[in-house]
């Protein structure tokens, strides 16, 4: 059986337990309700008829639930999920999407559920993901059963808010979140194993390192005293040879030098003097003129130029431009002349005399035509059948001949018509090629600024687009740079908080004392007893109650170090420590007698739940043998406390439970507080309940770091992308400018273009009227003239016979003035045709003197602006050139006046100056040249007799020696020779093959170091992903909540004309708190929601359920008889709104009451049929 739902409103009615509610239990059933006490039932196969089970059979059930997804489109939190390898994923280009559910219950009881999507099997889980992804949730808000509608109410404040959860999508971003909480945990494994190998890498390198050290010092120490050797010899001769060769050249040539520099610096100290006086003369001169209007003139001349180019410009283009309208002018003249002359050839050829002769001739023959057609009556009256049969056929041929004549007459005039129509379409395509290519070049350019401008328009709408897109990625950012800073101020805070209660307990505990300790560096501590040992856990509790306050205390090497540690704690103010020297203590095991220290039972008895001595049952090293004996003594470890009980009063003893028996009979037990934060054996004492929110605190810092990189370089971008936008937004406001001249000034062009374009349309869809009514006319009179001939065929026939000749006389007779008749009409139709078309043709010229006149004033328009420019171009040209004679004939003046003086005075000044500084140098080269040649004269002697030394310890061959070393010089060399040679023996010996183990370890670091490099930059990736995903989730609850919050309200109101709201627990962390419903009916004080009657409950109910339809609807939702608490006001106004929310989501209600059925679209009604099984009736759209 298959139910339709159709969109909007259906309500489904019937008698009490005709199975309404069926409906709404197929529907869960095959959406995977997860209870069958959901769907009125105790186990699943009770939904099953059980009329097969009874007869042994197993039995089936299949439901199907077929979606309409024609409108869905997947959710935005969505992006970034990868679908699932395995099970259904709705594509979003789904049309529809079915669910089956099948249930097979077999005879024994057993059953099994399976689940299909669009036939493809699945699972629950996997299909309450897709339903999720539709915003379905058959356990949620979308399905309110019988008797359930309070649930809403009466569910915790967590779940509660787990419904604002689902309509915000916060589970889809959980989904992203848990996608990169994985691939950060592989990224984090990956960099551990890293990290370990990269660990052992270096430790290997570290023992590498020392050997490798020496032997790369010691072979490059060897390679460099063997080059250096061979080059102190090269350089040494090298270094004397050319000495001596610089030596006497130079010699030479100083004692050339020394005597043509004393000559010339006399003759430069005459030169200088004459020159100097000469200045003097012409620096008064030129001083007392003032050079500077000159200046000033010459600059204001040159400024001149620009603006006369610029006048020149303009010049050639109103040339251009009055060329161009001289020949419009000359063309719309002889156009002008021609029409003019048309005009005149029309009204000549017309002559009214003519028409009204050929009318006068067409009623003679049309009364010529009359009284041969009385005559022809008279004799007809006699003829019997054969005239009537005459008689038909004249009246027929008269009859084509009026219905032929005037479709022959429209023929004619549309075919003259069509004929003119063809002569204006050439003329006027003609007028558009003669005039093509400046239309085409205007055309071009307009089309070029169109596309630049659309092209434009499109890079600013793409580039406010990305704008907007880094916008709100920065914001983005920020939000989850604040929202981490939040954090991580709270994390601070409890961290805080969480330290000074664990200084706290360990000052009660002594843990801090033995802390201190430690951190001062004070040696010969092994640590607390706890520490030392380990055990199972079943003897624990029994172990750590025998060893009571013991635990904690220290155990040290000496009795020297219990005192100095006692010093320091006194000294500290850090409180007291119980210490156990190890060369002091000693056990008091021994004192429990010979038969405990072999370990034998007491009494030699059998011992019953005896488990052993208390130190035996712990591990430690040898060395804390006597500590353990002192912490433990005798105490025997006990089953129970029955057993330990036997032997009170005799012995230390201790029971698995923790119950204590002290050797004087004391007995403590009971129960035990928590034990967390005591010390244990073999455990940590210094547990650190803020170590994970440290590593949360670590991971936020690191995160953080990375947001506020993201959010620097998203800045920058945005700040980068702003200046190309206004550059942007200029071009278009100069293009907007362009565009606007380049139409102003093409404006009468391109308005004759568009004129020619529209009458060229027009003609073409006349001719084509026209065209299509000439095959009409052809279609219509083709059968009339084959009719006609047929007739005079007929008529041809009848004259043949020899008694009708006197009707075929008058016949003839009738013929002829037909004939006569019908040349007559022809010709007078001529002549109007001649008329219409001289009439035509008249409209046509006066159409086209009219577009000349509107072309004249256009050019009359263009050509005054032209010469309004031009005049201005011609004052701005004389003023130019008056500024320019009067700038010349200032220039002309001062130029004649100071132009000499002022190059003597130039030339003067850089002659002494030149005088001067040449002097100066030579005086100073001779007295450095005399110098030099005594000094050379010496070095020449000495060097001579180096050279010689030299000579024969040159090797071979000759060495390649560096511009650096030959820079140094040969003592440097030397030296660092020596250095080499004292370094080697001091490294001697040296492992060689150390060098190529550590360059193969090194290789292998640095492809581990970039490998940590890259997994470390994907690491802050993934976590700034969670965080910005975080951000997202966070606020995409607090618009749902402020959203429903709102509706809430609203709807609250109109239900009840009360006040509701909702409250969150935690407003600082919405997404870790409940959901609270405060409601406040008319006239009542606020009340708590259990103490509302039932009435109340579901009208709070409901308004929630309807808040959440309103902000996001989900495709549908099934409500079981909601209305059954409510009273008949109540029922409307809760019909109403259900008709109102049902424009945006499919309501399936079943209900019995009127107000429901009334306000419904439509109604499916339910009775029982025989054989108890309900049956589904259509029923009427309700009114």
């Amino acid at each position: 059986m298959t139910i339709p739902l159709e969109t909007g409103f259906t309500v489904v009615t019937g008698p009490n337990g005709s199975g309404k509610s069926n409906i709404l239990d197929g529907v869960l059933f095959c959406l995977g309700l997860a209870n069958s006490r959901g769907m009125r039932a105790d186990r699943l196969p009770d939904l099953v008829n059980s009329g097969m089970l009874k007869a042994g059979k197993s039995a089936e059930t299949t439901v199907s639930v077929r979606f309409d997804l024609s409108d869905w489109k997947p959710d935005a939190a969505e992006e970034g999920i990868e679908p699932p390898e395995e099970g259904p994923w709705i594509q979003a280009d789904a049309n529809e999407w079915t669910v089956t559910r099948k249930l097979r219950v077999m005879p024994g009881g057993s059953y099994s559920s399976t689940y299909s999507s669009d036939g493809e099997p699945c699972n629950l889980q996997q299909l309450q993901t897709q339903l999720r992804r539709l915003r379905i949730d058959p356990e949620g808000s979308n399905v309110v059963m019988q008797g359930d509608v309070t649930r809403i109410v009466s569910m915790s404040n967590r779940d509660r808010r787990g419904l604002i959860d689902e309509l915000a999508g916060v589970a889809l971003f959980d989904t992203r979140i848990e996608q990169s909480r994985r691939k950060l945990d592989d990224v984090q494994e990956r960099q551990d194993r890293c990290r370990i190998v990269e660990q052992e890498l270096l430790t290997a390198r570290q023992r590498l390192e020392k050997d490798c050290a020496k032997a790369r010092a010691y072979q490059d120490l060897r390679d460099q005293v063997q080059r250096g050797r061979q080059q102190e010899l090269v350089l040494a001769f090298e270094a004397a040879e050319a000495e001596l060769k610089q030596l006497k050249t130079r010699q030479q040539h100083l004692s050339e030098k020394e005597i043509h520099d004393s000559a010339a610096i006399k003759e430069k100290e005459t030169t200088l003097l004459e020159q100097a006086t000469r200045l003097q003369t012409l620096q008064d001169s030129v001083k007392a003129l003032g050079e500077d209007q000159l200046l000033s003139v010459q600059a204001e001349l040159a400024g001149l130029d620009p603006e006369s180019r610029s006048l020149e410009r303009q010049a050639t283009q109103h040339q251009q431009e009055g060329e161009r309208l001289q020949g419009l002018r000359h063309n719309l003249t002889s156009r002008r002349h021609q029409l003019q002359a048309d005009s005149e050839s029309l009204k000549q050829a017309n002559n009214p005399e003519v028409l009204q002769a050929a009318e006068q001739a067409c009623r003679d023959a049309e009364a010529a035509v009359e009284i041969s057609r009385r005559r022809l009556g008279d004799v007809a009256g006699r003829s019997g059948a054969w005239l009537d049969e005459q008689r038909q056929r004249a009246a027929r041929r008269s009859d084509l001949q009026t219905t032929l004549t005037p479709l022959q007459e429209e023929q004619q005039q549309l075919q003259e018509r069509l004929r003119q129509d063809e002569a204006r379409q050439s003329e006027l395509q003609l007028e558009r090629d003669e005039a093509g290519a400046e239309d085409r070049e205007v055309q071009d350019q307009l089309e070029q600024l169109e596309q630049e401008w659309q092209s434009l328009l499109e890079s600013l709408r793409s580039g406010k687009e990305l704008l907007q897109e880094r916008a709100e990625a920065v914001a983005v950012q920020q939000r989850t740079r604040t929202r981490l800073e939040e954090e991580q101020t709270r994390l601070e805070r409890e961290i805080a908080r969480l330290e000074s209660r664990r200084e706290a307990l360990q000052e009660t505990r002594g843990t801090g004392a033995l802390r201190l300790l430690l951190e001062a560096g004070l040696d010969g501590i092994h640590g607390a007893v706890a520490q030392l040992g380990e055990v199972e856990d079943r003897h624990r509790l029994a172990l750590e109650v025998a060893a009571g306050a013991r635990m904690a205390q220290v155990v040290v090497d000496d009795d020297r170090i219990a005192a100095r540690a006692i010093d320091l704690l006194k000294s500290r103010r850090a409180g007291r420590l119980t210490f156990l020297p190890l060369n002091k203590i000693r056990s008091q095991a021994a004192s429990g007698g010979a038969a405990m220290a072999r370990g034998r039972r007491p009494d030699g008895g059998n011992g019953d739940g005896l488990i052993g001595r208390a130190v035996e049952l712990i591990r430690f090293e040898p060395i804390y043998s006597d500590v353990f004996g002192y912490v433990f003594g005798d105490t025997q470890v006990f089953s129970d406390l029955g057993s330990a009980r036997q032997q009170l009063g005799r012995f230390r003893a201790v029971t698995l439970e923790g119950e204590l028996l002290e050797k004087s009979g004391a007995m403590t037990g009971g129960s035990f507080s928590q034990r967390s934060g005591g010390l244990s054996f073999g455990v940590s004492s210094d547990n650190d309940e803020a170590e994970p929110l440290r590593q949360r605190l670590l991971e936020l810092g690191e995160t953080l770091a990375a947001c506020r990189r993201e959010e620097s370089r998203l800045l920058q971008s945005l700040e980068q992308q702003r200046p190309l936008l206004r550059q942007l937004e200029q071009r278009q406001a100069a293009l907007d400018a362009e565009r606007t001249a380049a139409k102003r000034a093409h404006g009468p062009l391109l308005e004759r273009c568009r004129q020619r374009t529209e009458r060229l349309h027009s003609l073409q869809a006349n001719r084509t009227e026209q065209e299509q009514r000439l095959q009409v006319l052809k279609t219509t009179i083709t059968p009339l003239l084959d009719e006609l001939e047929r007739i005079s065929s007929e008529e041809r026939k009848v004259q043949a016979e020899a008694d009708a000749g006197n009707w075929q006389q008058l016949q003839g007779e009738l013929e002829q003035s037909d004939n006569a008749l019908e040349q007559a009409r022809r010709h007078r139709d001529e002549r109007l045709q001649h008329q219409r078309e001289r009439e035509l043709a008249q409209t046509r010229i006066g159409d086209q003197q009219q577009a000349i006149e509107e072309e004249e004033n256009s050019l009359q328009l263009a050509v005054t602006a032209l010469a309004e420019s031009h005049q201005r171009w011609r004052d701005e040209q004389k003023e130019l050139e008056e500024r320019r004679q009067t700038l010349e004939s200032q220039q002309q003046i001062l130029q004649t006046k100071f132009g000499e003086e002022r190059r003597a005075r130039d030339a003067a000044e850089a002659s002494v100056a030149e005088l001067r500084q040449n002097l100066q140098q030579a005086r100073w080269e001779l007295e450095r040249l005399q110098e030099e040649r005594q000094a050379i004269q010496e070095q020449l002697r000495s060097g001579g007799i180096r050279l010689e030394e030299l000579k024969p310890t040159l090797p071979n061959p000759l060495p390649e020696i560096p511009e650096e070393i030959r820079n140094a010089g040969l003592e440097a060399l030397q030296d660092q020779l020596q250095q080499l040679l004292k370094r080697m023996e001091a490294l001697e010996p040296v492992n060689m093959l150390a060098l190529e183990e550590l360059t193969a370890l090194e290789e292998r670091l640095g492809d581990l170091g970039e490998r940590l490099d890259v997994l470390s930059q994907e690491r802050e990736e993934l976590l700034l992903r969670i965080e910005t995903v975080a951000t997202l989730r966070q606020e995409a609850f607090m618009e749902a909540f402020q959203a429903v919050d709102g509706h809430f309200s609203e709807i609250f109101a109109s239900l009840s004309e009360g006040d509701g709201k909702l409250q969150l627990d935690n407003p600082d962390d919405p997404l870790e708190g409940g959901l609270t419903l405060v409601a406040h009916p008319k006239g009542k004080a606020v009340r708590r929601l259990a103490a509302m009657s039932g009435g109340e409950k579901s009208l709070t109910a409901l308004s929630f359920l309807f808040a959440l339809q309103r902000f996001r609807p989900s495709p549908f939702y099934a409500l079981d008889e909601v209305d059954s608490f409510l009273d008949g006001v109540n029922v409307e106004r809760l019909a109403a709104l259900i008709a109102r929310q049902a424009e945006q989501a499919q309501f399936l209600v079943v209900s019995h009451r009127r107000p429901m059925i009334g306000a419904s679209q439509r109604t499916i009604g339910v009775t029982q049929a025989r054989g108890a099984h309900t049956q589904v009736v259509g029923l009427p759209d309700a009114a």
